[in-house]
């Protein structure tokens, strides 16, 4: 079983998490410099990353996640602010007045915001969830940098990321590749190499004594041939 502790890249829209390009794996030895470029993605912009474009190689997987933004929005920024609304405002899916509603914020509420764009007309907009999007009003809200008095602050969850960073390697046949299914006992879907480093996404217990691992944006494998990290 190799002894090597990749770094996984990933390249994801900042707004929605969307994968933008596969995933790409980098090798190195122990304790040697690795160096991370942003590469160009048609009809988006590199703004920010999970960590540093820099670094040397360690004893255990690492993940980087690169994020962009389309190339329509002016600008983007993250923010740790708080919305206290005055009257009901429409949530869009996207920051865009075409955009379609996603649903009805309440008066009287409060929202946490992480994310705040400037669109191509110069709208501020702020982010209230991976596809809850509102344009900024004054007459219908009031923006803070500190969290209101009150217990109840929203931030709607609703997109379910399965876990992507590398948790786990496969541990087969020394050369050999062993087959990820559909479900557990399904169907099979692909296969993994022995040495390969996965990320365990879900993990299901069955009455027989068997355990099986879903591997994050893949299939199912049986947990004897997985060693946690």
């Amino acid at each position: 079983m190799t002894k090597e502790a990749p770094i996984w890249v990933y390249y994801e829209n900042i707004a929605t998490h969307e994968t933008l390009k596969s995933p790409q794996r980098i090798d190195g030895e122990f304790n040697t410099k690795y160096t991370i470029d942003a590469p160009d993605i048609s009809e988006f912009t590199y703004v920010d990353n999970s960590g540093e474009l820099t670094g040397v190689f360690g004893t255990s997987p690492q993940s980087l996640h690169l994020y962009y933004r389309p190339k329509s929005w002016r600008a983007v920024h993250r923010v740790d602010m708080y919305i206290a609304l005055q009257s009901e405002v429409l949530a869009q899916e996207l920051p865009d007045d075409y955009a379609n509603i996603t649903t009805t914020l309440l008066s009287q509420s409060y929202w946490a915001t992480p994310l705040r764009v400037i669109s191509g007309n110069g709208q501020f907009w702020y982010q209230v969830g991976t596809h809850a999007w509102v344009r900024y009003d004054a007459s219908l809200m009031t923006l803070s940098d500190t969290a209101p008095n009150v217990e109840n602050i929203n931030y709607i969850q609703d997109l379910d990321i399965e876990n992507d960073q590398p948790n786990a390697v496969v541990d087969f046949l020394p050369g050999k590749t062993t087959e990820i299914f559909e479900a557990p006992y399904g169907l099979p879907t692909g296969s993994v190499a022995d040495g390969d480093f996965v990320a365990i996404a879900k993990e299901q217990h069955h009455e027989n004594g068997l355990t099986w691992y879903k591997i994050a944006n893949s299939g199912w494998i049986n947990s004897m041939y997985i060693n946690k990290l």
